[in-house]
């Protein structure tokens, strides 16, 4: 099988065509996947999607952005379903310094906050770091936490061996399947294979042959095969070390 080790088929995106996107899911052998919840609604949201033959996990956390323009009440209420049984990771927290640049300090504030509960619960963090690796670096190494992803990571190989280093999984998108995307590629190619996680971040980032549509979990194939042939592995090998990590990261269960 295949697996999706982050999407957000709980965005309003999906609203009207979920249960096609879920058959398709099963149809294409996707079928596990991390759901990611960015606020409550999201969560009850995710709470309601099943599938026969699908298995899907779910995490919630306060994005980068919103540690700045949600109120502190929301960023508690959040952080109270960190405790919930059914909330298998902490995330997508982080810092991304490349829509704002004046709210470093909050967003650094909130993301050390996730991560010292996350690791009081003993849970994975979901990583996002744009433009900001080496301030994520330093509060995730600060923190204490080994066990996490770097999602939809588009930082250097330099840098992803560092994270590697720390405990965590580097997880790549269908940008790899761009034509120019050359740093991804270095990435897949030096990250050690049972550290490395593929994602769709749907709806977003949609690989080639679909790249300008909608994305969806059933598109993870692409990104697969891809990174399966540039390393020159069998596909059915290849898979089953993904869904290996996958399990090791967020629990079988």
């Amino acid at each position: 099988m295949w697996i999706d080790s982050h999407c957000h088929i709980n965005d309003e995106a999906f609203d009207e065509d979920r249960e096609d996107v879920l058959r398709r899911m099963k149809e294409n052998g996707v079928l596990k996947a991390m759901i990611v919840s960015l606020n409550k609604e999201e969560l009850e949201k995710t709470r309601k999607i099943e599938y026969e033959g699908l298995t899907f996990k779910r995490s919630i956390g306060v994005y980068p952005e919103d540690s700045y323009r949600f109120s502190e009440e929301e960023i508690r209420n959040i952080y109270e379903e960190f405790r919930s049984p059914d909330i298998a990771a902490i995330g997508e927290i982080g810092l991304d310094y490349h829509w704002d640049k004046d709210h470093k300090e909050r967003q650094k504030e909130v993301f050390y906050e996730q991560l010292l509960l996350a690791k009081q619960l003993d849970k994975p963090v979901i990583i996002h770091a744009r433009e900001a690796a080496e301030d994520t670096y330093k509060l995730i190494k600060e923190s204490g936490v080994r066990k996490g992803v770097m999602h939809c990571y588009s930082g250097s190989k330099e840098m992803a061996r560092e994270f590697v280093k720390l405990g965590f999984y580097i997880s790549l998108a269908g940008t790899i399947t761009f034509k120019n995307a050359r740093e991804p590629k270095e990435v897949a190619l030096s990250v050690p294979l049972d550290r490395l996680l593929i994602e769709t971040d749907c709806p977003y980032l949609t690989p080639v042959p679909h790249r300008g549509k909608r994305n969806e979990p059933s598109y993870v194939v692409h990104t697969g095969s891809f990174i399966a042939e540039l390393l020159g592995m069998e596909e059915e090998e290849f898979r089953k070390q993904i869904e290996k990590n996958y399990d090791e990261l967020f629990g079988i269960v």
